[in-house]
Formats: C-alpha cells, sequence, structure tokens
C-alpha cells in the first residue's frame, strides 16, 4: 500500500532538545573512529578537531566554548524526521524503508547548553515506480530563536514484491 500523499505540508513537532558537553564530545569522538565514554576515550589516528571535545580549546575559539561538529544535528533533529513517517495515518511501511539522501545546512553554531527546537514537514511525497519518494524538511531553533539548522531528509518505501 503506498503512502498518502495528502500527507505532504503537514508538520510535526517541535521536539525539544537539550545540548550538552558529553553528547557533543561523544559524537564527536565517535564520528570520528574513536572510543567515546565518560571514564577514557581513545581516538585514533585521526583525532576530532579540539573545538569540539577540549573546553580549553574551545574557550580560545571565535565561539567561546565547545561547539558541535556540523553532523551532530543529525541528532536532534532525526525525531522530526523519523516522526511523520512513523505517523499511523500516512500509512508508511517502515520494514521496507530505504535511506534516501540527507541535507544539512549549518547556519548557526551550536554549544553546550543550548535548548533546541525541531519541526519537521513533509515536504514531498511523489511516485516512481514502485517506490514513494517522501521529503521531509526539518527547521531547528535556538533558545534565541533563531534558525541554527535546516535539514533535507528523502525515504524511499519500496512496494511488496
Amino acid at each position: 500500500m503506498p503512502v498518502n500523499p495528502a500527507f505532504a505540508g503537514r508538520r510535526y513537532g517541535p521536539f525539544r532538545y537539550e545540548v550538552g558537553l558529553e553528547a557533543i564530545r561523544d559524537f564527536a569522538l565517535a564520528v570520528s573512529g574513536g572510543v567515546p565514554g565518560r571514564v577514557s576515550w581513545a581516538p585514533p589516528g585521526g583525532d576530532p578537531h579540539p573545538f569540539t571535545v577540549d573546553e580549553g580549546a574551545g574557550a580560545g575559539s571565535p565561539w567561546g566554548s565547545v561547539v558541535a561538529p556540523p553532523t551532530f544535528a543529525a541528532v536532534f533533529a532525526m525525531e522530526a524526521f523519523s516522526t511523520p513517517l512513523a505517523d499511523p495515518g500516512f500509512g508508511a511501511d517502515l520494514s521496507r524503508l530505504l535511506h534516501g539522501e540527507q541535507e544539512l545546512e549549518l547556519l548557526g553554531v551550536i554549544r553546550p547548553g543550548d535548548v533546541v527546537e525541531t519541526v519537521g514537514e513533509i515536504a514531498a511525497v511523489t511516485r516512481k515506480a514502485a517506490l514513494d519518494v517522501v521529503v521531509v524538511v526539518t527547521t531547528t531553533t535556538n533558545q534565541r530563536g533563531e534558525v541554527v539548522v535546516r535539514g533535507r531528509w528523502t525515504a524511499v518505501f519500496r512496494d511488496r514484491a
């Protein structure tokens, strides 16, 4: 059964997330191939950027603190992408889901202590052969009302064979 194209334009959220120092560190270490942890962490040959893990380096940066790496936005914006897909009325069979594309446009810096809210909107639903292609656009604002990230997430649903 195809997804419901009438859901295009429907909005979900806002979803709130408090950004923590340890979450940023753990993420930065994990994506650099390291071992995140509270007791010890071991970066591989390619260390994460010091601004993302070291408070001293972050304090000396242009932003004055540790900052989240660009892809950290996936941590808090994912809920605004996945919730529309899981809406029972939308009709998506999540067992038939394929990851399409994901784009994040960074418009601001994300620091520990920030409180961000993300809203997702089903921007497009198209049918291509035996596939439903769904685009969800997310917008994240910080506690000052500034847009800090925009995302464009594409999900593809295969028909049952």
